[in-house]
């Protein structure tokens, strides 16, 4: 009988064994928050000029930043001296089941704006940088003040990792994180935009990446890769 009964013992042990250590290495159970608001207080170093670029801190409500998860943030808009071209910049940090929960497919169609083309996985890869996986999509409303489209990049990142990831199903592969980064570059459609990375917003993220990397992983130093960029569609569900 013991020997019957043996194998489903170490069978039943060796998934609790695994599950615990998920559990730990997710931080399933730990407080919510605390290791976020840490984390947050390297906002501070994000430059708020870099390059030709001068940034302008935006006010964010108690209600947005409680529907976003955001323990901390940075809500800027960076306008080129030279072109005057703006991009705004959301980064954020909270714990990963808010984090994952409201991503630009919530946000953008509840202020009237609909998805335009679908969903892009893009690909940056700057000197001295990890590559950064982004989403990206379109953004379109029209109403009686005009046309507005809008093109957001945005992609997550977990402090122990350093990489900047778009993954087909964040919460899944977050799991319940006591802090999970989440980054939006913004910017408008040009006339003359055919890809994705002709817009200014990736042209910008090129630059700053590097800067928010110094900033939030100050530890660490990135390995450098090739220099080039791809595209490939995903489905509308991802982020």
């Amino acid at each position: 009988m013991f020997r019957l009964v043996l194998p489903f013992v170490v069978a039943f042990a060796l998934i609790l064994s695994l599950s615990l250590r998920e559990g730990v290495m997710r931080d399933r159970w730990a407080e919510p928050g605390i290791q976020a608001a840490e984390l947050g207080e390297r906002f501070k170093q994000v430059p708020r000029r870099i390059g030709d670029w001068e940034g302008e801190d935006l006010p964010v409500d108690e209600v947005t930043r409680q529907t976003a998860g955001a323990v901390s943030y940075v809500s800027r808009r960076y306008t080129n001296t030279f072109s005057g071209q703006s991009v705004n910049i959301w980064l954020i940090v909270g714990h990963s089941r808010d984090i994952c929960r409201h991503t630009p497919q919530v946000c953008y169609p509840s202020q009237g704006f609909r998805s335009v083309g679908g969903i892009l996985k893009q690909h940056l890869e700057t000197p001295g940088q990890q590559p950064a996986v982004f989403f990206t999509s379109k953004f379109l409303k029209e109403d009686p003040t005009g046309r507005h489209e809008e093109r957001v990049f945005w992609t997550f990142n977990h402090p122990e990792t350093n990489l900047w990831e778009a993954p087909d199903s964040p919460r899944f592969h977050y799991g319940m994180s006591r802090a999970l980064y989440k980054l939006y570059f913004v910017a408008p459609v040009g006339r003359d935009e055919n890809t994705a990375d002709s817009n200014v917003a990736f042209e910008f993220a090129g630059l700053m990446l590097p800067a928010l990397n110094a900033a939030l992983f100050p530890e660490e130093q990135s390995e450098q890769g090739p220099d080039e960029t791809t595209s490939e569609q995903v489905e509308e569900s991802a982020g």
